[in-house]
């Protein structure tokens, strides 16, 4: 054998040798890759189950006050904030009611959030203290209020007695004012205080000047102070609703009044607490901070402002 052949066989040699070494370090990276994809799937997959968690129940932890929650809009969105996480103080105004207050706590354990009830007239003060100091207690805590006491007469403004401005008054006015004062010195930072008010502040309705005229305040109140406590990352907002198909509006019409106002929307029925419990837990939730001192009108084109 050359000197030649042996140089060539002992190149081949090494050539060999070098991508047995190479094979077997890609071999050991493969390993390594999987085993890192492992290791971080393995890592992701309880984040990815939290991250979903939380998408799943944004209010996990929070307390939420409903007032007037025995039924209509205020059961509607109590069971919503539970459904969302949010643990609940179910308020109902009259003890005869509280068999229907019982359901809406029903409602809200079923979504797996707890439930407290609290009864009494909310133009008391006391009562008032009482509700806030259900959530303290129960839940450690209050993060959102939502608002939806009210009352209606439908007269003409010349037929209005003392009796039912003072009713309407404390209902409409006097109660919201004084659960938006406990709210301002309770809550904690970053909550949310929701009124329910009317979308007849937008425009004008035959024997509703009462009803309207009453709920009008809480606009200003809701304006004021989220000026007043916005600072702390809490948000104040109100909700004006149209004519929602339920018994608190159909107990001041009559068949033809109701299909007029039905007729007014552009879809032309009257809406649902469906529609409106959306724009409750977008306000309720952490993306509606940008939102602040607003009153939204959901009406589906009932009236416009």
């Amino acid at each position: 054998m050359n000197t030649l052949t042996q140089t060539t066989e002992s190149n081949d040699e090494m050539i060999a040798g070098r991508r047995r070494v190479l094979g077997g370090l890609t071999a050991l990276a493969g390993v390594a890759a999987a085993a890192a994809a492992n290791a971080q799937a393995q890592t992701s997959a309880p984040a990815s189950a939290a991250a979903t968690a939380a998408a799943d129940k944004p209010l996990k932890g929070k307390a939420a006050i409903v007032t007037g929650a025995r039924n209509n809009q205020g059961r509607a969105y109590a069971a919503a904030l539970a459904a969302m996480g949010a643990d609940v103080v179910v308020h109902y105004h009259r003890a005869e009611t509280k068999d229907q207050a019982e359901e809406t706590a029903r409602m809200v354990r079923a979504n797996g959030a707890k439930a407290v009830l609290l009864q009494g007239d909310l133009a008391d003060l006391a009562n008032v203290k009482k509700v806030f100091d259900a959530a303290q207690s129960n839940f450690g805590r209050i993060d959102i209020l939502v608002n939806t006491v009210g009352y209606i007469v439908k007269k003409p403004m010349a037929e209005i007695t003392e009796a039912d401005y003072e009713r309407s008054h404390r209902a409409n006015t006097k109660a919201i004012l004084f659960t938006m004062q406990e709210a301002a010195r309770r809550m904690g930072d970053n909550g949310r205080v929701i009124n329910i008010g009317t979308s007849l502040t937008a425009g004008s309705a035959p024997g509703y000047s009462l009803y309207a005229g009453t709920k009008a305040s809480g606009e200003e109140f809701v304006r004021m102070l989220s000026k007043e406590i916005g600072k702390r990352g809490i948000t104040v907002n109100n909700i004006a609703p149209g004519p929602l198909d339920n018994p608190f509006f159909h107990q001041a019409e009559t068949p033809q009044s109701a299909a007029f106002a039905a007729n007014l929307s552009v879809s032309g029925r009257l809406g649902k607490e469906s529609d409106i419990t959306p724009v409750v837990a977008f306000l309720a939730g952490p993306q509606s901070q940008w939102v602040n001192g607003q009153t939204l009108f959901v009406n589906g084109g009932y009236l416009t402002r």
